[in-house]
């Protein structure tokens, strides 16, 4: 048996890569400075010194709005690295729902800042504040999310969790033994014990980051089989795997 049948791996696209470099690198901006935004202006209210408050306020505009031009590209690299999906299924899914108030919110409070100025009252600003605060924790939760993704090997990936009743299926349990047999034995072992491959029993991994694998691979030690098996394979694949207790 040779060992480079576990080895042969496709890579991802020049494209994909430069995309993802691109998201990662601007959606650091919103989720520091919406927050730092929000500190500088509650700094400003309770500032004593006018001309500090003058500071205060527009160093927080200006963070602000470096956020905001920061997450358009975030939200343009992101569709891109998903294929366009504005909501998409399971860990993608819920991402979304927290980024896209978000940044709406966030979006939407800048321009009313950057046309009200000073015009507006101290209670039009304390709204604008609360709202900026909301967009900012939506912004943090969406992230949270992301990096969920971007632990599972690819923010375009629906990851999923196996349900709880799907989980002691008996039947999903067999055909997810048949399919790491064909498909896993030859480098983890009939038994799942290991042997090219790591041991697989009581396998401390999410089932996002369990299903990324199987589909993505890992570089130089483990082929993927997003080619080979769909998402209802993979599903049945993760609770076998479940189903091995620690030996």
């Amino acid at each position: 048996r040779r060992r480079d049948t576990c080895l042969v791996v496709r890579q991802p696209t020049v494209n994909q890569d430069f995309w993802l470099r691109v998201h990662g690198g601007c959606t650091h901006f919103p989720i520091v400075l919406l927050a730092v935004s929000v500190l500088f202006d509650l700094l400003g209210i309770f500032s004593p010194d006018e001309s500090a408050r003058r500071g205060l306020r527009a160093a927080a505009f200006l963070s602000a709005v470096i956020a905001v031009l920061a997450s358009l590209a975030a939200v343009a690299s992101g569709l891109i690295i998903s294929g366009w999906k504005t909501l998409g299924t399971g860990t993608l899914l819920r991402h979304h729902q927290f980024i896209w108030p978000g940044f709406g919110i966030s979006v939407a409070l800048v321009i009313w800042r950057a046309t009200a100025g000073r015009r507006a009252s101290l209670g039009a600003f304390r709204v604008y504040l609360c709202g900026m605060s909301i967009a900012s924790a939506s912004i943090v939760a969406g992230a949270y999310y992301g990096g969920e993704l971007a632990l599972a090997g690819n923010p375009g990936i629906e990851t999923f969790p196996v349900s709880s009743q799907r989980a002691t299926n008996p039947v999903l349990i067999a055909r997810g033994q048949h399919l790491f047999l064909m498909n896993c034995a030859h480098c983890h072992g009939k038994d799942a014990t290991g042997d090219e491959g790591p041991d697989l029993h009581g396998i401390h991994k999410t089932d996002a980051r369990i299903s990324a694998i199987v589909r993505n691979g890992i570089k130089g030690e483990m082929p993927r089989f997003d080619r080979k098996l769909d998402t209802a394979d993979v599903e049945a694949l993760i609770v076998f795997l479940r189903s091995l207790k620690p030996v």
